[in-house]
């Protein structure tokens, strides 16, 4: 039977790499700036404008012939079905990822991740413990900020409940593919300025796939298009980690 679960040693690794996360003043506050912009202040202000332009009987000038505009006829679907899912992946790629770069990188430069090698852990206990601290920390911090692109998108457009739905499992499933991607790659890097590159390298060509996938994917069938690549990265990165990984490479 498989033993991915909680066990003891994994709940201390937890609380230990929840710990070092929150005596980090900068992580805390890049981790909750960051996404606060990405997921609140730039889809409010575009919603906000979009209010505006429709209060002003402007009329929108949206492209013919893109499968994925189709079917559009205001200009707060573009912002709705184009632009809303770019910020939802970024947000929800961005998030894991300075958590898990800096729990893994710090403990390098701190010189305590020679102390795990006393601990009866498996490196699997440890990939389990920083994967669940991740999300942890990337739930709370996403989860309230979407509640309120729910309440405005509600209020303000003409989408329905199904419509957040879709984008809910968009942005959970994003966090599944930068929890593991973003893992395996601070695993791989030395240092924050490494990280931080290998982190760019991957944001871009996704964020370039979500692009063409919002182009030419029409209605909500985008979200459940780009839900499943999310889910199919993160899985696979997950799995080279887990298989690739050991003590001796975790060491260097």
């Amino acid at each position: 039977m498989s033993r991915v679960r909680l066990t003891r040693p994994v709940r201390v690794l937890l609380r230990k790499e929840l710990r070092q996360f929150l005596r980090s003043r900068n992580a805390v506050l890049t981790g909750l700036f960051l996404p606060a912009l990405i997921l609140v202040v730039a889809p409010l202000a575009q919603l906000g404008a979009s209010a505006a332009s429709t209060a002003a009987h402007a009329s929108p000038a949206l492209p013919a012939g893109v499968p994925g505009m189709a079917g559009m006829s205001q200009i707060s679907d573009l912002f709705l079905y184009v632009t809303f899912p770019l910020f939802f992946v970024l947000g929800g790629l961005m998030t894991p990822s300075l958590a898990a770069t800096h729990t893994i990188i710090s403990e390098r430069e701190r010189r305590s991740i020679e102390l795990l090698v006393a601990l009866p852990v498996s490196v699997t206990d440890i990939l389990t413990a920083k994967t669940a601290a991740n999300l942890l920390v990337a739930a709370v911090t996403l989860l309230p900020l979407f509640v309120i692109d729910a309440v405005a998108v509600l209020l303000l457009t003409h989408a329905g409940p199904l419509y957040v739905i879709a984008a809910l499992v968009l942005i959970l499933s994003a966090l599944t593919a930068s929890i593991g991607i973003s893992l395996l790659l601070a695993l791989v890097a030395r240092d924050f300025r490494t990280a931080n590159n290998l982190n760019g390298a991957f944001v871009l060509p996704t964020m370039i796939m979500t692009g063409l996938c919002v182009t030419f994917v029409p209605g909500l069938w985008r979200f459940l298009v780009l839900s499943l690549l999310m889910l199919a990265l993160g899985g696979l990165a997950y799995l080279i980690a887990v298989r690739w990984l050991t003590f001796e490479r975790y060491l260097t």
